[in-house]
């Protein structure tokens, strides 16, 4: 039986040796392990996937070379922007008591006591809370 390609593959194979540390060496064992691939397959196939970051990383890394000051500019901006955004959600945060939830999470209830379960329980429920048997002391 010959060997059909998959429609995912590209049409020419480079092949490559590379150095990794043995903690690579091992996460991508156990990928292959769990798709049923060769390593080298499962390691090509990770860096296919990854292409667009590491297309832009090069962009970046050539930018930096090339116009090292234009770069630090637009990081610089970047980093302005990001301040002035989240500026902006602590603010909304500080008006709006309901946002206000990690305050009142983690604070230490023990269980059976007044309070206890108020909140809804970290799962896919939509919120929805049993409602309480009988009044809270």
């Amino acid at each position: 039986m010959h060997h059909m390609k998959t429609p995912t593959e590209p049409k020419q194979t480079i092949r490559l040796t590379i150095p990794v540390t043995p903690e690579v060496h091992e996460a991508f064992t156990r990928i292959a392990k769990a798709t049923g691939t060769p390593i080298g397959r499962a390691m090509g196939e990770w860096l296919g996937d990854t292409l667009d970051a590491a297309q832009h990383v090069a962009q970046l890394v050539e930018n930096a070379r090339a116009a090292p000051r234009l770069v630090a500019q637009e990081l610089h901006a970047y980093a302005h922007g990001l301040t002035d955004e989240t500026g902006a959600l602590l603010a909304k945060l500080r008006k709006d008591p309901t946002t206000r939830t990690g305050l009142a999470s983690t604070r230490s209830v023990p269980p059976g006591a007044p309070g206890a379960g108020a909140s809804p329980p970290s799962c896919n429920t939509g919120g929805k809370v049993p409602p309480r048997k009988g009044k809270a002391a």
